[in-house]
């Protein structure tokens, strides 16, 4: 059973579009966070959030890996956004199947949704990554989510903090996050200017974001996923 913790280790952190594309900190609404299980039976948390206007997915942590065990990193950021979200120490994140419109399309689909993340504004850092996608073997870029602060910039462990009478400057954590925000990960060999040439062959092909709508149509319970 997966519980809010409020320990240090816990919540401690170790572009002017419409889309989010490039690495940065931005000031979104988390429309709903989903709990997706790979075929293997890996869960992972994927956030469809909104900015200026528009809604995108960015695909989050793996939580649990193929063999049941948890795993740190992924967890750790979900227990931050647990705690913005107003959970705290023993508290069991509610999961309800959401049918929500998504895609080019805008076709319904269910979804396990965290209901406590529903509508949170938040600050999220994202980060651009580049790999080599090993079914196409051709560059794959990501938006990898390195840290969630509330809207007002305050961390989960700040807010911790505050709540225990602990001496504390909310945004302090924020300021350190914003040294890294405009960092890029490169993987399986690529450099940047691999990636620059990739970028530059699909301005030329003129290919486009697309959007993603997604608007609730319907939901029912379904009970926890974290077990």
């Amino acid at each position: 059973m997966f519980k809010i913790s409020t320990s240090a280790a816990a919540i401690q952190d170790s572009s002017g579009s419409s889309y989010i594309s490039a690495s940065g900190i931005y000031d979104a609404t988390i429309n709903f966070a989903s709990v997706d299980v790979s075929k293997g039976g890996a869960k992972s948390v994927n956030f469809n959030i909104d900015y200026n206007g528009n809604s995108q997915t960015i695909y989050g942590p793996y939580i649990f890996a193929k063999d049941g065990s948890m795993l740190e990193i992924g967890m750790k950021l979900i227990n931050q956004v647990g705690i913005l979200a107003g959970l705290r120490d023993g508290d069991n994140p509610s999961i309800e199947t959401e049918t929500h419109n998504v895609g080019k399309d805008n076709k319904a689909q269910d979804f396990e949704v965290i209901t406590d993340f529903t509508d949170l504004p938040i600050k999220i850092r994202l980060q651009e990554e580049y790999a080599i996608n090993p079914n196409t073997n051709e560059i794959r870029k990501s938006l990898v989510p390195k840290a969630i602060f509330s809207s007002e910039g305050a961390s989960a462990a700040e807010i911790i903090a505050q709540e225990n009478g602990d001496p504390v400057k909310i945004g302090n954590d924020l300021a350190k996050q914003e040294k890294y925000a405009n960092n890029i990960t490169y993987r399986d060999g690529l450099t940047a200017e691999a990636v620059a040439d990739w970028k530059a062959s699909k301005a030329a092909g003129n290919s486009a974001p697309s959007s993603k709508p997604t608007p609730k149509v319907a939901n029912k319970p379904a009970g926890s996923l974290f077990k």
